[in-house]
């Protein structure tokens, strides 16, 4: 039996503006696998509660539901995956 993957989840925020800003969502798969990005929010003043409540059920529901290192690619550094990230899902 191998043993279980580890996942540390963290967020890098990136302000793109006075009144946006957008919350990469990553995971870290221990130990020293490698980063990858599982989504990214788009936050906006005013900040809709409701909204970050939405954006945190659904983090955890695309983590149960899928391994983080089956659904993307796993890179060095949270740089280079935040950077494939915004390639694959250019949003501006």
């Amino acid at each position: 039996m191998s043993d279980p993957v580890l996942y540390r989840p963290f967020d890098i925020v990136q302000r793109l503006g006075t009144e946006k800003a957008v919350i990469y969502r990553c995971i870290e798969v221990l130990p020293g696998r490698g980063f990858m990005v599982q989504s990214a929010d788009r936050v906006w003043l005013p900040v809709d509660r409701e909204m970050l409540r939405g954006h945190e059920q659904r983090f955890w529901e695309l983590l149960c539901e899928e391994a983080p290192e089956v659904r993307r690619r796993l890179f060095a550094t949270v740089e280079q995956a935040i950077a494939s990230f915004d390639a694959d899902f250019n949003e501006d």
